[in-house]
């Protein structure tokens, strides 16, 4: 019976879209993406209009919640593409998902738009939010997604109570309600609070005109701004360095592809714009034909042949105008001027080696860069990604994955990293090291995605055995004396700020800084070459945001063997009869398979450090030697000590008394702003939640030690999904430190929040919001970008 009911509902639903369809094709026409294709292009009053006054609306009130790939509805705003690809009922992160999403890459890149693709894109499940219908103002509105949510917002505005009731739902995992315009009117009907912007204040009256008023002419946007000349001669020079016919540098072209695809590209310091690298069927000084896949080692070709590319045609390394928002979950900037230029000429043109065929681009070769870069030199790759260490490690914590808990429950919520210097690859790790062991360093996007078990945590545990075997036994075999244990083998940066980094994980996202910034944490990560690959190609390069669980439960498991390597390397700068007892600490409550993998590797007996310790508290002095050594002190504007405090420094800096369990109380991530006048200062409060351990995938609540949790209070804003907001009269500072460090409840956090919080239902929010993001801008100009608001608590 209950089968013939959920049928019944299933087929009167598709009866009224039915519905909707015709009485809509009454009404305005059939719908067709072309009647918006043939639009003429703006005139140059409508694309001042429109830069002037409709995009900052845009990008402030709708791409704040419409920005990454978990964008609701997948629906992307930051650019043209993404406004006029629409909407998707599919959901991306899923975590049942047993087969790969049948969502094609060529849609989800958001390239530049052609006139002849919206059309694949309707057939594969995207609606459009803007009229494809007759081009009339009325049709403009009434066929219009985006005109209705706004005026459903208008006619239902937010209910005038501090915390919103149960019927807003603004879980991260809500169940998303996404209609088409057919089915608009039960989704009014449903949900008449369901306007947009959702669950937050509604746009101002003028904002409100101004939009609609937009969307009645037609929703005209201009065309991308091109490349100026000097930009365009930039372009030029970097086409030519990287499409050499010859086989090396053929071979460079891709390397170089392959970690930079996700970078924003700059010319200047000032970074007045930004590029993309990207794969062209076409050569320079034509149109770019981006050529798009899933990973950026996929096959490029047509046909999707992976064999060996001879008298296959070349491939084009390309340069885009980057004309999208900025927005700060995904905003990697990257130096690309004459500096990078002929440093890159140097590292890896310059170099005398030969290249005498080129790899295939078969999944289980072009997913390991062992064997299909095998011909560049090592040392030259692991200077390369040393250089940006900020950026080669932020992939992984920035890329594709919006919603990375289960990729991030891998790693501590606060550690420290450095890295073993270039200039020892005589020592370990050598090239004939990393050549013979090659087979070992498979990772998971080698293999296939259609079966799903646990046991590969075993098949990688073994691989990885042998390899940390291999490698102690060539370490071994080097005779290191004790005293060569010491901080030479570690990268000192010779100026370089990346040769210390901070990594925070907030739950389902990260951050990355340069220097050792907030409180010590419990451990640490020293890498080699062979570990930077490693991650780039599993959790960059090698992830596939729209995978199946086999995928991504692969890929999380793998990265258990990173972390534990990086951290073996830093625990064997410790005197040798303390090592073991600190990585049990580390690695509490852990399985019985956990424990036998962890605790039988044999760096416990590497030779005695090297370094003369005066202390006895030996981690902590560790890290000062190596912050000495890195020359990081002063790296960082985020720590408070860091620059000459000002008095809002010193009272915020009190917070380090707010007890560790009530730490728990708190979000992932807080932004304060305190007012002196017109003068504003931000501080962000990072929650660093402690567990027993991070070498499981699932129950992470039952591996919570919240008597061990501890606040990282930081100049500036960190982190780029904030969950609370707070803004503080420089007089009323102390008054919300002494409040703040007295919270024991729920209750008392609500208190808290009555009197200091802008929370979501604020009707100062947007203002606030605004201000926050020109601070932001002003003062790191380098990262900033647009927030995402999706993770904001209502409590």
């Amino acid at each position: 019976m209950v089968k013939f009911q959920w049928l019944f509902i299933f087929l009167f639903l598709s009866g009224c879209a039915t519905l909707g369809v015709m009485e809509f094709d009454k009404l305005y026409g059939p719908s067709n993406v072309e009647n918006r294709l043939v639009q003429v292009k703006a005139t140059t009053a409508e694309a001042i209009h429109f830069n002037r006054q409709i995009q900052p609306i845009i990008e402030n009130r709708c791409v704040v919640c419409h920005g990454c790939y978990d964008a609701p509805c997948q629906l992307k705003m930051e650019s043209r593409a993404g406004i006029e690809r629409g909407a998707n009922k599919a959901m991306v992160y899923n975590g049942e998902r047993l087969l790969t999403a049948n969502i094609s890459a060529s849609i989800t890149k958001l390239t530049e738009l052609k006139r002849d693709n919206l059309e694949p894109l309707r057939q594969q499940g995207y609606f459009p939010v803007l009229n494809e219908r007759q081009q009339t103002e009325q049709a403009n509105t009434q066929s219009s997604l985006f005109y209705q949510m706004l005026q459903l917002k208008k006619q239902h505005p937010l209910p005038s109570e501090p915390i919103l009731n149960e019927s807003f739902d603004v879980a991260l995992d809500r169940s998303q309600q996404c209609p088409t315009i057919e089915e608009f009117a039960q989704y009014k009907d449903k949900y008449p609070l369901g306007g947009m912007p959702y669950a937050l204040p509604a746009l101002s009256t003028t904002e409100h005109d101004q939009l609609t008023d937009w969307i009645a002419r037609g929703a005209i946007m201009p065309d991308s701004v091109p490349p100026n000349t000097k930009e365009q001669q930039m372009i030029n020079r970097w086409e030519k360095l990287l499409n050499g016919s010859s086989a090396k540098e053929q071979l460079i072209a891709r390397y170089l592809f392959e970690h930079l695809y996700l970078a924003n590209l700059y010319f200047d310091k000032a970074q007045s714009s930004y590029f993309k690298l990207v794969r062209s069927s076409s050569p320079s000084g034509e149109k770019v034909a981006v050529i798009t896949t899933r990973r950026p080692f996929d096959s490029p070709y047509a046909d999707g042949s992976t064999d060996a590319i001879v008298d296959k045609p070349q491939v084009f390394y390309r340069l885009i105008k980057h004309n999208d928002t900025i927005i700060a979950k995904r905003h990697m900037p990257y130096p690309f001027g004459e500096t990078k230029l002929a440093r890159i000429s140097e590292l890896f043109y310059q170099a005398d080696y030969p290249v005498t065929t080129l790899p295939d681009y078969q999944l289980a070769n072009a997913s390991n860069p062992f064997k299909t870069f095998q011909a560049i030199p090592d040392k030259a790759r692991y200077q390369f990604l040393l250089d940006q260490a900020q950026f080669s490690i932020m992939n992984f914590i920035k890329g594709p994955v919006c919603r990375g808990q289960i990729a991030l429950n891998v790693i501590e919520d606060n550690f420290w990293v450095f890295f073993l210097s270039p200039d020892n690859f005589d020592h370990y790790p050598s090239e004939q090291f990393i050549k013979a062991n090659t087979e070992l360093l498979q990772l998971p996007a080698g293999t296939s995605d259609k079966s799903l078990s646990l046991l590969y945590w075993r098949q990688y545990a073994k691989s990885q055995q042998e390899y940390v075997k291999n490698k102690l036994a060539y370490v071994e075999g080097l005779n290191l004396q004790p005293n060569q244990l010491n901080l030479d083998l570690i990268w000192s940066g010779k100026g370089n700020p990346n040769a210390s980094l901070t990594v925070f994980r907030h739950f389902d996202s990260a951050s990355v800084l340069q220097g050792f910034v907030g409180p010590t944490p419990k451990t640490a990560w020293l890498i080699s070459y062979p570990l930077l690959e490693r991650i780039h190609y599993l959790l960059v390069a090698g992830f596939d945001v729209y995978g199946n669980v086999s995928h991504q439960l692969k890929t999380r498991l793998y990265m258990d063997f990173l972390r534990m390597e990086a951290e073996s390397n830093f625990i064997s700068f410790l005197p040798k009869d303390e090592r073991k007892a600190i990585h049990e600490y580390w690695y509490r409550e852990t399985s019985d398979d956990i424990k036998d993998y962890i605790f039988s590797d044999g760096f416990y007996q590497l030779p005695e450090t090297g370094i003369n310790y005066q202390s006895n508290k030996h981690q902590e002095e560790l890290f000062q030697l190596v912050g000495q050594h890195t020359k990081n002190t002063n790296v960082s504007q985020f720590n408070l000590s860091s620059l000459a405090q000002s008095s809002a420094d010193k009272i915020i800096a009190n917070l380090s008394q707010l007890p560790n369990e009530s730490v728990a109380l708190l979000p992932q991530v807080s932004y304060v702003m305190v007012s002196n006048g017109d003068d504003n200062q931000v501080y962000s409060l990072i929650n660093n939640s402690a567990h027993s351990n991070v070498a499981h995938l699932f129950s992470e609540e039952n591996r919570r030690l919240p008597k061990e949790d501890n606040l990282a209070i930081l100049r500036g804003v960190v982190g780029t999904y904030p969950n609370a907001f707070f803004k503080v009269e420089q007089a009323q500072l102390s008054e919300f430190v002494s409040n703040l460090n007295a919270i024991k409840t729920e209750q008392d956090y609500r208190k808290l929040k009555d009197q200091f919080a802008i929370r979501r239902t604020n009707p100062k929010f947007w203002t606030f919001a605004d201000e926050l993001h020109a601070w932001y801008k002003t003062n790191q100009p380098k990262s900033a970008g647009l927030l995402d608001f999706n993770r904001l608590e209502n409590r």
